[in-house]
């Protein structure tokens, strides 16, 4: 063999080596692949001299784009199982049929539970949608069940309130009722009350303290008071998209849930 044809032979070695790092790499970027070719159709999509005619549009691609904007109001300890029926899009816009949301857990400013939400004659603008936002071209219906229980308002006090130290938490007569340290500076006040969870304007849920007591000498007024304000407002739907309207809040057996609606 001519000493021409060595350089040749560590090249070809080397581009196999290349090959093998690049095949590893292309598997790792599966994922964002996916998300690219979601984002290469909306462009296409959103072109105005693109075609409008209703193509169909995959479930996967929509589970991912509407997983990233449930997390614009949703923690990212958030699991979400998305179930999507009947997707297509047309322009700039993306339908859906039926469109089946669970959520366990559905974290919410540290607060954990549940969410079972069921969407019907869903229009979404797709530009929005590839940017975590949501605009709602038409909805038909909405209907949004959330359930949380005493134990996981407990770790959710304890967890989002430095100053609350190990509170316990029980429902009651339709009331929450807190037991728990308050700490203000290098000082320790034992602390009870009793709260309702009000609705405001159809959308905001407040807790409204109805009865407290801090023990200790010289305790400041308003003490647990100010401590549980400051989680107001638990849910603002005012914020969310669809125009969700509260039709039932219930606090029972150590567990609360929350219905919301939209459309006709």
């Amino acid at each position: 063999m001519s000493d021409g044809v060595k350089p040749m032979v560590g090249r070809r070695a080397g581009s196999h080596n290349r090959a093998r790092v690049i095949s590893r790499a292309r598997i790792g970027l599966l994922p964002l692949a996916c998300t690219a070719v979601v984002a290469l159709t909306v462009l296409s999509s959103a072109t105005p001299a693109a075609p409008q005619a209703r193509q169909v549009f995959s479930d996967e691609a929509v589970g991912h784009l509407v997983r990233a904007a449930l997390l614009q109001y949703f923690d990212a300890a958030s699991v979400f199982e998305i179930q999507p029926l009947g997707s297509a899009i047309a322009g700039d816009v993306l339908s859906i049929e039926t469109l089946l949301i669970t959520g366990k857990p559905a974290v919410h400013r540290g607060f954990r539970g549940e969410v079972l939400a069921h969407f019907t004659g869903l229009q979404m603008e797709m530009s929005a949608l590839a940017v975590q936002q949501v605009k709602t071209v038409r909805l038909a219906r909405a209907t949004v069940v959330a359930k949380s229980t005493a134990k996981a308002v407990e770790e959710g006090l304890a967890r989002v309130s430095p100053t609350i130290l190990r509170p316990t938490v029980r429902f009651a007569g339709g009331q929450i009722e807190i037991a728990a340290t308050i700490r203000r500076g290098d000082k320790l006040y034992p602390a009870e009350a009793r709260a309702a969870l009000v609705v405001e304007g159809k959308q905001r849920i407040v807790v409204a303290v109805t009865y407290a007591l801090v023990h200790g000498a010289s305790m400041p007024q308003g003490l647990i008071e100010g401590e549980l304000a400051k989680i107001n407002p638990v849910l603002d739907l005012s914020k969310w998209p669809f125009n969700l309207q509260i039709q039932r809040l219930v606090l029972h057996n150590d567990a609360i849930e929350v219905l919301a609606t939209s459309g006709r």
